[in-house]
């Protein structure tokens, strides 16, 4: 079982069983979620979640198509995981691989999206599968 949760401990969670997938993801959106130059997204089946505290939701348009709601802490303002009803998405919880502090290593990337949006001064991760758009086919 992963642990996870924001930075003042107001928001935690856990989940059981193994991750679908971990993503990094290099669009802009993600870069402005996350405030640094990707995402890292750690997919487990909703039904694995559980959770304590209340976090707060932003809901958004990623200009790809998907509606996704943002959870994080209202408190310290961590995000700690994404969600969609679009096609692909439903039924996962997309954590960001940061919230889950120590257990963050045991979650290497399957694949890197968005690749057009590298950063130059980022290189790809070797061994790891490439899209310049979504992930579609990494399973």
């Amino acid at each position: 079982m992963a642990k996870g949760g924001c930075l003042c401990g107001r928001v935690t969670f856990e989940f059981t069983g193994e991750p679908v997938k971990t993503v990094l993801c290099h669009c802009l959106n993600c870069r402005r979620i996350t405030g640094t130059a990707f995402s890292t997204n750690v997919s487990v089946p909703s039904s694995s979640m559980r959770l304590q505290g209340d976090p707060k939701h932003f809901v958004f348009d990623s200009g790809q198509g998907p509606i996704f709601k943002i959870s994080f802490c209202g408190e310290c303002s961590c995000t700690l995981w994404k969600e969609s009803d679009a096609e692909g998405f439903k039924g996962f919880h997309f954590i960001q691989a940061g919230a889950l502090g120590q257990d963050f290593d045991n979650h290497r990337p399957d694949g890197e999206i968005f690749t057009g949006f590298r950063s130059r001064w980022l290189d790809a991760i070797q061994g790891v599968k490439q899209f310049e758009g979504t992930d579609e086919g990494l399973d």
